[in-house]
């Protein structure tokens, strides 16, 4: 008994030993995974964008004293606009002092109407963070994240020297750069760009109106849509897994259960879901959740024309917040009106989350663009049509835009004076 008892305890560590050595020497040989399992995400035909490329002035304006005014957009002027915005960029602004115009006895009316200056003009504001990664600043004193710079006005002073300030939302509070690498003489070249451009008046500082006609170019531009196919490919982390529910408004919504898709095929427009939230307590940051968007666009399709950075809402230090592109061509921007779903990008985003995604389906073809030269009214003629416009109380600003037409295959864009009402609500003066 006791013999056989030796046997098989022997016979059990031979096993032992033998299942040790395969398991320390042997090679895994992991199942196979089906390629239909998972489908690596589908990058569509849009460009990548960096903050430079998507922050930028909408308007450069040129004081030239006596109540005589140019003012500048990135197009049809493009090299005027480029050589001022990119001289200022390479300038160093430094030590600047936080005041408001009471203490420093600042009168902009004054200052517009009779010194020769640069006025560089981000209607919607840009947070002073964002400002100091697109030029040289250093200030003296720290100020909030969020806080708005919506004009640099630079010009020159009584005693033959430059003044330069960064200009709140407010309008009140202002950062004077104490040293400011720019000399009298840099203004002047500047300026004389602008000398034989069109002259343009205004009545109190808020929007600038031309004495003449200025010239514009009417847009026609073939376009494709994109496909759901594409979308699902480009959203989702695995396609394969997405599955669609049934929508009695003609709509097509897909979901993998936790995120949701829905194209609007009538409205040639796509909204993109993601239930992600951040920490209830998180802090918002306008610079990282304006980055967080760009990479987002980046990776999820692209940038498929110029877009500029429109505005954020709210500005609240908790909450979601709504970030707004603006599509640019020949240097106006696209203006949607009435329920035309085309001309812009929106995010919701929260402390660099993005939880909501819209955009148009539309891919414009510029290959097959035609162009036509055409002319935006202006001077009395325009001032007697605002005049004569039924909501001027409630406007805020004019500016020249591109009203689109959407068509079976092609869309039009039609330059037009577009005006900005208190709600911030946007019209065509016609």
């Amino acid at each position: 008994m006791e013999k056989a008892k030796s046997f098989i305890l022997t016979v059990l560590v031979l096993v032992s030993l033998v299942q040790s050595y395969m398991l320390g020497y042997s090679s895994p040989r992991p199942e196979p995974i089906s390629t239909g399992e998972y489908v690596e995400t589908e990058q569509l035909s849009g460009s990548q964008a960096e903050l430079k490329d998507v922050v930028f002035p909408d308007q450069i304006i040129l004081h030239y004293g006596k109540k005589t005014h140019t003012v500048l957009y990135p197009m049809p002027f493009l090299n005027h606009y480029r050589n001022i915005f990119d001289f200022l960029r390479q300038r160093t602004f430094d030590g600047l002092r936080k005041t408001n115009v009471f203490a420093a006895n600042i009168d902009w009316d004054d200052i517009r109407d009779n010194y020769q200056g640069i006025e560089v003009r981000f209607q919607e504001g840009i947070p002073f963070n964002v400002l100091q990664s697109l030029m040289t600043i250093s200030k003296e004193e720290a100020s909030s994240e969020n806080e708005l710079i919506t004009r640099i006005w630079i010009y020159k002073g009584t005693k033959d020297d430059v003044k330069a300030f960064f200009i709140s939302d407010t309008n009140v509070m202002v950062y004077e750069a104490v040293k400011a690498d720019v000399t009298v003489k840099d203004l002047d070249v500047r300026l004389k760009l602008g000398e034989s451009l069109t002259k343009y008046h205004t009545v109190d500082g808020d929007y600038y109106l031309p004495d003449e006609p200025v010239p514009a170019i009417q847009i026609t531009m073939p376009y494709t849509l994109y496909t759901a196919d594409q979308l699902k490919r480009s959203l989702f982390v695995d396609p394969s897994q997405i599955r669609s529910l049934p929508d009695r408004d003609g709509n097509q919504i897909f979901t993998d259960s936790i995120r949701g898709l829905q194209i609007r095929t009538n409205q040639r427009w796509m909204i993109f879901s993601d239930p992600v939230t951040a920490p209830v307590d998180s802090k918002n940051e306008i610079k990282v959740n304006l980055l967080s968007t760009i990479q987002f666009i980046n990776q999820h399709g692209g940038w498929n024309s110029t877009f500029l950075y429109s505005n954020v809402a709210p500005r609240q230090v908790f909450g979601p917040q709504t970030i707004v592109f603006r599509q640019y061509l020949e240097g106006y921007p696209v203006v949607n009106v009435k329920n035309d779903n085309i001309g812009y990008m929106k995010v919701v985003v929260q402390k660099g989350i993005v939880s909501n995604f819209e955009r148009s389906l539309i891919i414009p073809d510029p290959k097959g663009t035609a162009k036509q030269q055409t002319v935006l009214e202006g001077g009395a003629s325009l001032d007697a049509k605002l005049q004569q416009y039924s909501k001027k109380a409630l406007v805020t600003r004019v500016f020249p835009g591109l009203k689109p037409v959407v068509k079976e295959k092609t869309v039009e864009y039609m330059p037009k004076w577009i005006a900005e009402l208190r709600d911030g609500s946007l019209e065509v003066i016609e």
